[in-house]
């Protein structure tokens, strides 16, 4: 069994400070106005050491496949990072049947009160593929969320924060069915957007995604990315399924069969390839130009074939995450 960071120096890390969020200090954020665009100036810092730390100490435990002993010794790793940062963690076990194997996982849930009591979930599965230790698919999402979860517990947010770190998503997004089987139609109805996290470290170009018909958390994550000097783009339209199963890619998909809007984040590069986000970077690199669900999917791996990419791409999804979470107030209806 690889060794991972011992819990006293995890602790450490979630409770030092992480300086000001760019754009708006977690004490400021709920001051600001919808959409409001806050030039950054002279950053002082860049956020993302404690995700990449995170990200490290994940991949150490190995392959986390659904039901095996990496998955639920990940899963106990998530509820004491929780717990380290302030927030009381649910583990909520489940049984689901994937192709002819049944698979015992969990999901893992914290909640930040807000203002209001209508919700943001903010999801991300823990799992990884048997090909490698997953650090891009998807430890970087589940470290975005934790150092974010971190950063809010000194802010205000409009709405409360429901943090759900998914299990067994790469066996047939089993944690997300499970999670949505056991909302009640009031509960789900109170769900005003689903911010999903996959893959957020290795491709060329970040992205986020939604249905065009529910486009206003996507185009306000836009518009406050572009007025901050951050280079998020979208596909509009983006056929967000695999190619050869014709099913959903995410955690995110049952969510959207239910009619909650949700904002998908990711990184790829649509441009390469077959031109359907499934190629990530130059074909020279990891297998025919995808890292996900490769032996290539290690920190090592990235940080040796793109410098800085994975700092940058941290910076970035928690700075926008962040202010999604604190400053976006929707419509009155």
């Amino acid at each position: 069994m690889k060794r991972i960071l011992p819990i006293f120096l995890l602790i450490a890390l979630l409770l030092n400070g992480c300086g000001s969020l760019k754009g708006a200090s977690p004490q400021a954020a709920s001051t600001l106005p919808v959409a409001s665009l806050v030039p950054l100036g002279t950053p002082s810092a860049k956020y993302g050491s404690i995700a990449r730390s995170l990200i490290g100490d994940m991949t150490n435990i190995g392959t986390r496949v659904a039901g095996s002993q990496g998955e639920t010794q990940t899963a106990q790793y998530i509820v004491s990072a929780f717990k380290a940062i302030g927030y009381a963690a649910d583990t909520q076990a489940f049984t689901a049947v994937a192709g002819t194997q049944t698979v015992t996982s969990a999901n893992i849930v914290a909640v930040k009160k807000g203002t209001s009591s209508q919700e943001i979930l903010v999801g991300a599965h823990y799992d990884s593929s048997d090909a490698g230790p997953g650090a891009d698919d998807n430890a970087s999402g589940v470290a975005v969320m934790l150092e974010v979860a971190k950063l809010l517990m000194g802010a205000k947010t409009p709405y409360t924060i429901r943090f759900v770190a998914f299990g067994a998503e790469e066996s047939g997004l089993l944690g997300s069915i499970a999670y949505l089987n056991q909302m009640s139609q009031d509960e789900i109805q109170n769900v005003i957007v689903m911010v999903n996290l996959d893959s957020v470290v290795a491709g060329d170009i970040a992205y986020v995604y939604s249905d065009e018909g529910q486009s206003m958390v996507r185009d306000w994550t836009l518009e406050w990315a572009l007025g901050n000097g951050l280079d998020l783009q979208t596909i509009k339209n983006a056929p967000l399924t695999y190619p050869d199963k014709g099913i959903g890619t995410s955690a995110y998909v049952p969510f959207q069969a239910a009619g909650i809007p949700y904002v998908y984040f990711n990184t790829t590069n649509w441009t390469l390839g077959d031109k359907k986000g499934t190629t990530q970077v130059d074909t020279k690199y990891g297998e025919n130009g995808v890292v996900r669900h490769t032996k290539y999917d290690t920190l090592e791996y990235l940080d040796a074939s793109f410098p800085g990419r994975v700092n940058q791409h941290l910076d970035l999804f928690i700075s926008v995450v962040y202010n999604l979470l604190t400053q976006y107030e929707a419509p009155a209806p």
